[in-house]
């Protein structure tokens, strides 16, 4: 058979049309149909409760709502909160879409408020819904507080008018001092669905402003501030609160970043702050010994009432009595937390998981009051110019 010539500028111009091809299939095979922004209710932030007594969950989204410019105030934007109750998540954040008569989208959701309720329910059937068919970010933090979570979405903070967005501001910039646990989807299903079956979330307190923001009009009312210096350890069982110290380290243990600062004070008054550079952890466990060894690389950032009259620097040895001091007392405060653990059996350091990574499926379930927990804090002072 005789073999066909092609020409080549037909092969080119073939290799062309291919190209263009594929490249028709890639832009319009991904385009897809989206609303306009006009007819979207944008959810900043969302709250999950749940009614034992009726059986229901109780959903809160409030909304960035954006004006269209056939509308009066065209170019400004409002921050609606809608409350819907149903027998499930999906059927109450439908009625909210009824209400507003937007498309609800989640999609810019970055915080959820929870209750201490629904933390007691299966955890995968209550976020799986919101990421797989409401489009939730799995890097959205989840918090709790003191009120529920429609009071906590509605109040209003004395820097912003929205509260979900103060906390994605917050929460993202700093973490792991003062209690700032950033605990997002993915780190609280890992941890919750893991051996240990135990986490820590924020916990939020509200204080009202004793100095109100001034407007052009006057002074603003009702105005508050998130304080989140206490943190919410859980399982399905139980919840306890830790609060200063404790919460402190804590954070500095769990959180994979840390910024921020943190401050020894002697018996005598003196007072040392240091700013957190870096911070390395390595834990691992020997059977069912745990031992974890944290490192965190500092600077000095303040010093007060100590009797010197020279300028004192990272290099001092009193700077440096007080880097080691203050890792003794990191060190004792992450025993106690241990032992608070055994004692409240909420295995919020993660030493179940652990210790199976050591001894394997031969370790039985709730064995936390079996572990032997081994921490060590070191601080580094870095010498500054």
């Amino acid at each position: 058979m005789k073999k066909l010539n092609i020409p080549s500028y037909l092969a080119r111009t073939k290799w062309f049309l291919l190209l263009i091809a594929v490249l028709l299939l890639i832009v319009f095979g991904r385009t897809v149909n989206s609303p306009e922004l006009t007819k979207t209710a944008i959810v900043l932030g969302a709250g999950l409760d749940y009614s034992e007594e009726t059986e229901e969950f109780i959903v809160t989204t409030q909304s960035v709502l954006m004006a269209s410019s056939a509308t009066e105030g065209a170019g400004q934007t409002s921050y609606n909160t809608y409350t819907a109750k149903g027998k499930s998540i999906a059927s109450a954040l439908d009625d909210i879409s009824r209400k507003m008569g937007l498309i609800v989208s989640l999609a810019h959701c970055n915080v959820i408020f929870v209750s201490q309720s629904i933390l007691k329910l299966d955890h995968v059937q209550l976020i799986y819904p919101l990421t797989g068919m409401y489009s939730l970010p799995e890097h959205a933090v989840i918090v709790t507080g003191e009120k529920s979570p429609r009071e906590m979405l509605a109040v209003q903070i004395g820097t912003t008018v929205s509260s979900p967005y103060f906390l994605q501001l917050a929460l993202s910039t700093k973490e792991g001092t003062n209690g700032m646990i950033r605990t997002n989807i993915k780190d609280f299903l890992a941890r919750s669905l893991s051996r240990s079956h135990a986490t820590a979330i924020p916990y939020i307190t509200l204080k009202e402003l004793p100095d109100q923001p001034l407007g052009q009009d006057g002074e603003k009312e009702d105005n508050y501030e998130f304080d989140l210096s206490s943190v919410m350890v859980f399982n399905r069982e139980k919840s306890e609160i830790v609060e200063d110290k404790l919460a402190e380290a804590l954070s500095l243990y769990m959180t994979k970043s840390t910024f921020g600062a943190i401050n020894y004070k002697s018996e005598n008054g003196e007072t040392v702050e240091f700013r957190i550079l870096n911070k390395n952890i390595n834990t691992k466990a020997e059977g069912r010994s745990v031992k974890a060894e944290m490192e965190l690389t500092v600077e000095l950032l303040d010093v007060q009432f100590i009797d010197t009259s020279d300028v004192l620097t990272g290099a001092d040895k009193k700077i440096k009595e007080a880097a080691a001091a203050l890792g003794e007392e990191l060190t004792g405060i992450l025993n106690k937390l241990f032992e608070l653990s055994k004692e409240w059996n909420i295995d919020f350091l993660g030493l179940q998981a652990k210790a199976y990574q050591s001894v394997g499926r031969t370790l039985e379930e709730d064995c936390l009051k079996t572990l032997s927990f081994q921490p060590t804090v070191k601080l580094q002072v870095k010498e500054t110019a």
